[in-house]
């Protein structure tokens, strides 16, 4: 089986991060590609939601620590580790919702000789989505992607910062400090009017706030420290879950109108499709409760001090 990668830079307070960073990328980036034959050969759905989430997290982190990438290699990086994502989007989508077929059964339960031949028709769709990766994953074009993302990291190890003298916590304090703003501002935004890409928005701040103050907790040894990540993690679950509400309409809307279904399957997807809208509608409200307590979180004096220099 495969090993879930370690968020954690391995740092201390005198590290060189010039060094260090590009490092731990081309690591990630090399357990990334040792998943390849899992996702090839089928074994199992975790594969390629491991691959991907190791390659989100290079290509974030090239984003949010840009001073120890230089901008040539960033010009590299960023569209290369786009694509190779972007070429297993459908597979995940396709994997959670057969993952959660019997949580759809639970939602109308009597109905479920009207959702099974649904569900034949995502599994089908889903094995020829996984081959058409599995040939992707064997040309010459996803080599040459690798290639370059790879050379990109190892050059990106031998690169000086012009202003190095930076110590490793100072840098990381800003950073994590500069991204709790983001954050927080991306939250004033949000009401029970907002549109779901506003709420997606305020997801994708938070994640990359979760990959800082993981990524550089061998710095802040202490329990406040420990409790920040807990309580991000706690509001990226409750976001998490309204953004797969918010998926799962789309796809079933989607679906009602692309599949050939009869009278009595087609009033049964809708009645999915209004069930979802429920959940969407409850887990917003459980957003903005959760928020309200985020706030109270930031605010808290406890929180930010450690990274106050």
């Amino acid at each position: 089986m495969f090993r879930k990668s370690s968020f954690q830079l391995p740092l201390h307070t005198d590290s060189e991060l010039d060094f260090v960073v590009p490092h731990f990328l081309l690591t990630e980036f090399d357990y990334a590609r040792s998943l390849e034959q899992g996702i090839v050969h089928d074994l199992d759905p975790e594969y390629t939601h491991q691959y991907r989430v190791t390659l989100r997290r290079i290509r974030s982190l090239c984003l949010l620590l840009r001073e120890l990438i230089p901008p040539f290699e960033q010009r590299i990086l960023k569209p290369h580790l786009k694509i190779m994502m972007k070429k297993t989007n459908k597979l995940r989508d396709l994997d959670v919702f057969i993952l959660d077929k019997s949580q759809y059964i639970e939602m109308l339960p009597n109905h479920k000789p009207s959702l099974e031949p649904l569900f034949g028709f995502i599994e089908s769709e889903r094995a020829y989505e996984q081959a058409k990766v599995a040939r992707w994953l064997a040309t010459k074009e996803y080599t040459m992607h690798c290639t370059l993302v790879r050379n990109s990291l190892l050059r990106s190890t031998q690169h000086e910062r012009v202003d190095n003298n930076v110590p490793a916590l100072l840098f990381a304090s800003q950073k994590v400090s500069e991204q709790f703003k983001k954050v927080d501002k991306a939250r004033r935004k949000i009401s029970d009017k907002s549109r779901d890409s506003v709420i997606h928005s305020m997801r994708i701040k938070c994640k990359a706030l979760r990959y800082l103050l993981e990524g550089f907790s061998a710095l802040y040894p202490s329990p406040q420290h420990k409790n920040n990540v807990k309580q991000l993690k706690l509001l990226q679950d409750k976001l998490g879950d309204f953004n797969d509400t918010s998926s799962q309409i789309e796809f079933f809307t989607q679906l009602k109108e692309a599949v050939n279904l009869n009278k009595q399957d087609r009033k049964v997807l809708k009645k999915l499709i209004n069930v979802l809208s429920e959940h969407h509608d409850t887990s917003r409200q459980t957003i903005l409760t959760h928020l309200d307590q985020f706030e109270a979180f930031i605010h808290d004096t406890n929180t930010q001090s450690l990274y106050q220099h």
